[in-house]
């Protein structure tokens, strides 16, 4: 009977020492599984930001990865506008560059166009003035000892007594009827064309030509009518009257009373 009790009491024992170890061994293992959420949690969040190195190191991957690419991104702005603001002010320079080039460009050829017209017009001017001398030289030379004797007598005849203006005068227009076209082209045809000059059909002329032939046309008159004369046949146009110059190149016409006329020297009217 004790020893029924006895064996008893010891699997009792037995059995609730067996109960406390597996009581135990449960509650381990149920640590053990809390520590592993918590160290599945850790590793979850580590993968938000954070990455377990084989050591056992913890690295911030997120805020490196996010710096890296913010820095790289930035960089490449940063060039991007860089290179950008570049080629506009090269682009901007070249076109500065061209504009100044085309202003001078035009400028130059606006010189060199007035240039070339003011050469033009100073070689034309010159070439009238060279074309005129020839003329006049060619008309000095030109006239004979006849021609001479004839137009003498003539202005004589017409305003020997005028002033020596209003002989050269007279001189000029015949000289101006010669060179005209629309008269004789001769000294001799224009004084002597019918209907024209009084003195050549009057007798006057003649009268005074035989003086000049004879040696007596001497007269301080008669000497002016020479000069007179001369000056024409030279190529002479221009008359002094009132202290300015008069260009007779154009008169075709005198008289002592000519309708319509624009001058008047002396006694005589010209047109």
């Amino acid at each position: 009977m004790k020893f029924r009790k006895l064996l008893l009491c010891m699997i009792t024992g037995i059995v609730l020492t067996g109960f406390a170890k597996v009581y135990t061994y449960a509650a381990e293992d149920n640590i053990v599984t809390e520590d592993t959420k918590v160290q599945d949690t850790t590793v979850n969040a580590s993968t938000d930001g954070q990455a377990v190195a084989d050591n056992g190191t913890v690295s911030d991957t997120t805020n490196t990865d996010s710096s890296v690419t913010d820095g790289e991104s930035t960089d490449a702005v940063l060039g991007d506008t860089t290179g950008t603001s570049s080629e506009e002010g090269n682009d901007s320079a070249a076109e500065a560059a061209e504009a100044k080039k085309a202003a001078e460009e035009k400028a130059a050829k606006e010189a060199a166009e007035k240039k070339a017209a003011a050469e033009k017009a100073a070689a034309k001017k010159k070439a009238a003035k060279e074309a005129a001398a020839k003329k006049a030289a060619k008309e000095k030379a030109a006239y004979s000892k006849a021609d001479l004797r004839l137009l003498s007598a003539l202005i004589y005849c017409e305003a020997n007594s005028e002033s020596y203006n209003g002989k050269l005068a007279v001189g000029i227009v015949v000289m101006n009827r010669k060179r005209s076209g629309a008269y004789p082209d001769t000294i001799k045809g224009v004084i002597y064309q019918k209907y024209q000059f009084g003195p050549a059909t009057n007798g006057a002329l003649s009268k005074a030509l035989k003086r000049y032939d004879q040696g007596k046309f001497t007269s301080a008159a008669q000497k002016a009518c020479i000069k007179a004369a001369k000056a024409a046949l030279s190529g002479t146009t221009t008359i002094t009257v009132n202290g300015s110059k008069k260009n007779f190149s154009k008169y075709l016409y005198f008289s002592g009373s000519l309708k319509g006329n624009t001058l008047s020297l002396g006694n005589h009217e010209f047109k």
